[in-house]
């Protein structure tokens, strides 16, 4: 599966670590929790920032509008959790999401995995660890990313 030495058309990968003891602190082993992941794309991070959870994933949360609190890269992020209007449209709040996005400088693309470290059905707040895989996406298997719809498994050989 891999490209011939001159395909030029992946994105620079960063180099891997000189030992066991170096390894980027955003990405680690999911601890069995709840997740789900998303491949981004422009409905994501452009316009109208989207950032809906599978009905999987937010069957388990509460059906309010509650904060959610996102860890990531050593901050923790209020991003308010729309979780009232109908099953298949919980959501994190578009300005929120907006912002979130311009900060952390996501792209298509980007991979973003959303694990539940706190919070259930009856919740009055969740707490979210996020991993976001930049730079680690295959190019040739992000046309057939679609996100996390479960139709469309990304099988790696």
């Amino acid at each position: 599966m891999d490209p011939s030495p001159g395909t030029s058309n992946h994105r620079k990968q960063k180099p891997a670590a000189q030992n066991d003891g170096e390894r980027d602190s955003n990405v680690w082993p999911l601890s069995g929790k709840p997740y789900f992941y998303v491949v981004l794309r422009k409905s994501h991070i452009e316009k109208t920032f989207r950032m809906h959870f599978p009905f999987s994933f937010s069957e388990k949360l509460p059906v309010a509008k509650i904060p959610a609190k996102i860890v990531y890269g050593g901050k923790v992020w209020d991003l308010p959790y729309i979780g009232n209007q109908g099953p298949t449209n919980c959501r994190l709040e578009n300005q929120a999401w907006e912002k979130f996005v311009a900060e952390n400088k996501l792209e298509v693309g980007d991979a973003c995995v959303f694990e539940l470290m706190e919070g259930r059905s009856n919740s009055t707040g969740i707490k979210l660890r996020l991993q976001i895989l930049k730079d680690e996406f295959p190019t040739e298997l992000k046309d057939k990313a679609e996100g996390y719809k479960p139709n469309n498994p990304i099988c790696i050989d």
